[in-house]
């Protein structure tokens, strides 16, 4: 059986402690923070279900997932052979983990990719609407209008362009009656 990282295993004494040893534990502190408490104040496990954000759709947290197995793939040791095995197997294992504590990371609230994907949108009269870019409706069509219009400005712009290029380039006349 392999070692729990150091993480986990502080996790799972702070889990285990008494809560009233915890509770009288957090207020010593108070006591002798004189009031500075507020700036290290950590919520109870409790608290901390209560205040729980809203659940992202899936495919946020997938994504957010991904980017951060990419991220912990690079940062992880590569020559540590004795950890996951030589050659390609040993990649295949580093990339596992990397994909696992993605998983995990992403799982529990990640980094805040997904709630930045999710913040590219806005509220208008209760429904979400892209920041960037029409799909459909009224402003579509408009959308669609003045790029219709801004299209006609460039070609006409272009046709007056080669039209003055075209009487310049043009050989003067030598024909004298």
């Amino acid at each position: 059986m392999a070692i729990s990282p150091p993480g986990d295993i502080l996790l799972d004494v702070a889990k285990a402690a008494d809560p009233e040893k915890v509770a009288a534990a957090r207020a010593r502190l108070k006591a002798h923070a004189n009031g500075a408490a507020t700036a290290f104040e950590v919520a109870a496990p409790a608290a901390r279900a209560q205040a729980a954000p809203a659940r992202r759709p899936e495919h946020f947290v997938q994504f957010e997932a991904m980017v951060l197995q990419s991220f912990l793939q690079n940062m992880l040791p590569e020559d540590t052979a004795a950890f996951y095995g030589e050659g390609l197997s040993g990649e295949m294992w580093r990339g596992l983990l990397a994909q696992e504590l993605g998983n995990a990371m992403a799982r529990r609230g990640g980094i805040g990719i997904a709630d930045r994907v999710l913040g590219d949108h806005t509220l208008e009269d209760g429904r979400k609407v892209p920041v960037a870019g029409v799909s459909s409706g009224p402003e579509a069509e408009e959308a669609a209008s003045q790029a219709s219009l801004a299209a006609s400005l460039i070609q006409e712009i272009e046709r007056q362009t080669a039209k003055t290029l075209a009487t310049d380039a043009a050989p003067p006349s030598t024909h004298e009656e």
